[in-house]
């Protein structure tokens, strides 16, 4: 049994933050795939537009967490 596009973007979505919780750099490109597949699912018709931006926030999130890596405050 599949599951349904919005339980298999929120699996996308935990996954992803709980790779970045870690905060180890070396765990965003595996973030990265976890969001990736997610705004691929959430262009699914079912998928609301505002499941859809909540993946896209999380992509820009990631870009500017990896922007931000290697530097010191």
């Amino acid at each position: 049994m599949t599951e349904a596009p919005g339980d298999r973007i929120r699996t996308l979505l935990l996954r992803g933050d709980n790779l970045l919780k870690s905060a180890d750099a070396s765990r965003y490109g595996r973030a990265r795939a976890a969001f990736a597949e997610a705004a691929l699912v959430a262009r699914d018709p079912a998928v609301e537009a505002r499941v859809r931006a909540l993946v896209q926030r999380r992509l820009e999130a990631l870009d500017a967490l990896e922007g931000n890596a290697g530097r010191t405050p």
